[in-house]
């Protein structure tokens, strides 16, 4: 297995951390993102999106972190980390959704603006980032996790851009429960620090 990534790539560090939770050992092949690798037609010819992470399993290229946290934790997870009962999927399905919405559009994009690397309205993005972390909150209010009573990838998927939300300008502090979410993320054996 050969994983396609950057450093600062939080959708990178979502698979390398499940990656490291399950001790599956796999290549990582550097992308020179400042240099635009990932917009050349060798790297557009394994990701048309022209993203990172891209991953090369038996042969096949699979891009999108949601794609490869489902792979690694259907093939060496078990049931844990994404399980196959169709209701105890959906509901790790929608947090999966929810990082690649509410938490990317706002937290995310709230963090590009806020560092140069993206334009947009910084507010808009700030509102949509407020709105995740309000979602957040509501759920982890009375409860460790985001599903199942237990982490499972909708935590992974949604922790890099949580825990970067005050390089947006979003402060944690008045999310109380949130912060006590990534600690509890944090001290999963195997957990890698994000860069």
């Amino acid at each position: 297995m050969k994983l396609y990534l950057t450093e600062s790539s939080g959708n990178a560090y979502k698979v390398r951390v499940l990656a490291s939770l399950l001790q599956v050992p796999y290549e990582k092949a550097y992308v020179d993102w400042d240099g635009k690798e990932h917009k050349q037609p060798a790297f557009l010819r394994m990701n048309p999106r022209g993203q990172v992470p891209v991953m090369e399993i038996d042969g096949k290229v699979i891009w999108d972190s949601t794609a490869h946290l489902v792979y690694l934790a259907r093939k060496h997870g078990g049931e844990q980390w994404f399980p196959s009962d169709p209701l105890a999927m959906a509901e790790v399905a929608q947090w999966l959704a929810f990082a690649q919405n509410e938490v990317f559009f706002g937290l995310q994009w709230a963090r590009g603006v806020a560092k140069g690397f993206k334009t947009g309205s910084l507010e808009e993005y700030q509102g949509y980032g407020r709105r995740a972390l309000d979602v957040l909150t509501w759920r982890l209010k009375d409860n460790d996790w985001l599903a199942l009573s237990r982490p499972t990838i909708g935590d992974i998927a949604c922790y890099p851009y949580v825990k970067r939300a005050p390089e947006g300008g979003l402060a944690l502090e008045s999310f109380p429960a949130v912060k006590a979410w990534l600690a509890r993320c944090e001290a999963l054996p195997g957990w890698v620090k994000l860069d």
